[in-house]
């Protein structure tokens, strides 16, 4: 039920991702299957499934991905903002969007 919506090319691709991972047995119609947030797989989940507690899981596990833990960079984006606001000033706009 979990993955009820989910159009049997999506069912044949999160089940050969988890095939992929050792899960020899996995098949589109009985599963297992893994979902992943490459865009194959988040798409076919955000526009076809039905469980809404499942859309909610995966939307926020993509857009958390690289915020904690070794993967985070928060501090590479925070300098590319004030570089941007840096370049922003230099060339007389109050902000990078102006630019």
């Amino acid at each position: 039920k979990k993955i009820d919506g989910l159009p049997a090319t999506a069912l044949g691709l999160v089940a050969q991702t988890i095939v992929s991972k050792g899960h020899e047995n996995a098949t589109a119609e009985n599963g297992p299957w893994m979902i992943t947030l490459d865009a194959p797989s988040f798409i076919s989940v955000m526009q076809h499934a039905r469980n809404c507690a499942l859309h909610e899981e995966v939307y926020r596990a993509y857009i958390t991905r690289a915020s904690s833990g070794d993967l985070d960079n928060t501090p590479i984006i925070n300098q590319i903002l004030k570089l941007w606001l840096k370049k922003a000033k230099l060339l007389n706009y109050n902000n990078y969007a102006e630019v």
